[in-house]
């Protein structure tokens, strides 16, 4: 009798198995490549998200009614990665989205047709267009950068979502809003506050005015009075009030002045805002600043979950607001306006209204102070009595326009900066402006004190070395034995 050609003992019956399993492994993973391949199947998995789409954006895609064209000037083949993989996601959200990559120095009729005398455009940029408008992009405006003591530059954060979302709602619509900075009481206007940048990547245009020279104008999407150090006269107040009275948009921004603001009081009184005299004192230990020492008139306010604030709850960043007034809303409480509460101090804060004594300073309870919670931003805005739904006038009030600007050494507050532009773009409400943030790239340095570092030192030197040596040997020596 002959034997089998074949033996199946273990060894080759183990061969074959494994053999086999390989083979379904290398399979599965071709399968599941060529599945993602055809589904497009992708996963932003940086922290930060540097290469996804914020919700603004796809809410803005999706509402898209024009065709919209996205040019980058490369040579096919050399364009940066890190923002077409952001860049592409437009076209991949929407069908109204087209990206072209073209060679400039192959099509110098597209670069001229889009050139300004002054501004000449030049290979690396971005141009957006939609129809006759346009917007060119340069390459150093998708990154924000920041300069050593030395002069060096720093790249800081990305700004490509922020820049190709505010092109896009610029071309696709091809309006500006005008906002009209009110001039003349010394104000600090938000243009003298470095946001005149951030106010126009968002569409907007900043422009003075003065309401003893000049009337109102008609194409004013926004007023603002930020800081003024005397007070507005009836006049102005009463231009003011007729504005509001159209339908018109006002962001005030007060501070603590020596000077009485009797007009502007009023004026806020009559829109249902009544400014509460005094600085806002916080005792609450978590909401102050540890860099300005727990000084309880600089602090942290909770933020509530009105629509303009509630980017930053979601984003957990807290505004910073020193030697802030309060409101409150007045006792007539007008039907046809709704005020909201935006920030508020905890409810151990207090009210100092006494602020002339020896006592001004003294984080404890004095005579005269009134117990929180204090609201230090508020908005106002009117609706429709019939369908009640926001229709007229609308106010934002805060209470520290001091902190608009920055705070010593800590500079401009990023959070106060968001702040600001949720609130600008609540106030206008108008679909061809829209903010989105910078995404940071800016990562702090792990600090590690000199006992952590030598235990984790000796953790993953000796002790994992050791421990993957034991078991090595535990198993060799058990299989021997077998």
């Amino acid at each position: 009798m002959k034997k089998p050609f074949f033996k199946f003992d273990f060894k080759t019956r183990h061969a074959g198995i494994s053999a086999l399993t390989s083979i379904s492994v290398l399979a599965a993973v071709i399968i599941v490549n060529i599945l993602a391949g055809q589904l497009d199947l992708k996963a932003d998995l940086t922290p930060k998200k540097l290469f996804s789409l914020t919700d603004e954006t796809k809410t803005m895609l999706e509402n898209l009614k024009t065709d919209v064209q996205i040019i980058a000037l490369f040579e096919p083949g050399q364009e940066p990665d890190s923002i077409m993989e952001t860049v592409n996601e437009y076209a991949r959200i929407s069908d109204k989205v087209t990206i072209r990559i073209i060679d400039p120095d192959r099509d110098p009729a597209l670069v001229a047709k889009y050139s300004e005398e002054d501004k000449p455009v030049s290979k690396g940029s971005f141009i957006v267009s939609s129809g006759n408008f346009f917007r060119v992009i340069t390459a150093m405006d998708m990154y924000e950068v920041s300069y050593t003591q030395q002069g060096q530059p720093q790249v800081m954060g990305q700004k490509v979502e922020q820049q190709i979302t505010s092109a896009i709602a610029y071309a696709s619509s091809g309006r500006t809003p005008k906002i009209y900075e009110i001039i003349g009481h010394r104000e600090t206007t938000l243009a003298s506050s470095g946001y005149a940048q951030m106010l126009n990547q968002a569409n907007y245009k900043l422009e003075e005015l003065s309401l003893t020279l000049s009337e109102i104008p008609e194409d004013a999407a926004l007023l603002t009075l930020i800081g003024p150090r005397s007070d507005l006269s009836s006049a102005e107040a009463e231009k003011i009030n007729s504005y509001l009275n159209s339908g018109g948009r006002l962001i005030t921004a007060l501070d603590l002045t020596k000077e009485p603001m009797t007009n502007i009081y009023a004026l806020l009184k009559h829109w249902d805002i009544e400014v509460r005299y005094g600085l806002v004192l916080e005792t609450r230990a978590n909401r102050l600043i540890a860099e300005f020492g727990d000084n309880p008139f600089v602090f942290a306010p909770y933020l509530s979950d009105f629509d303009a604030v509630a980017p930053l709850n979601e984003a957990k960043t807290n505004p910073i607001f020193q030697g802030s007034l309060g409101f409150k809303r007045t006792e007539a409480q007008q039907r046809q306006l709704e005020y909201f509460p935006l920030l508020s101090s905890s409810d151990d804060s207090r009210l100092r209204t006494d602020l002339t004594s020896d006592t001004a300073g003294n984080p404890e309870v004095i005579p005269g102070d009134e117990r929180g919670p204090i609201d230090v931003a508020i908005a106002v805005q009117q609706r429709n009595m019939d369908s009640y739904k926001p229709e007229g006038a609308a106010i934002v009030a805060l209470g520290s326009a001091s902190t608009l600007k920055g705070l010593g050494a800590m500079g401009q507050i990023k959070a106060n900066a968001d702040m600001v532009m949720n609130l600008v773009n609540w106030s206008v409400n108008d679909d061809s402006t829209v903010n989105v943030p910078s995404k940071s790239l800016f990562r702090l340095p792990l600090r590690i004190d000199t006992l952590r570092g030598l235990i984790y030192a000796v953790i993953t030197i000796i002790i994992i070395p050791l421990l993957c040596l034991g078991a090595g040997l535990f198993i060799y020596f058990r299989r021997r034995n077998k």
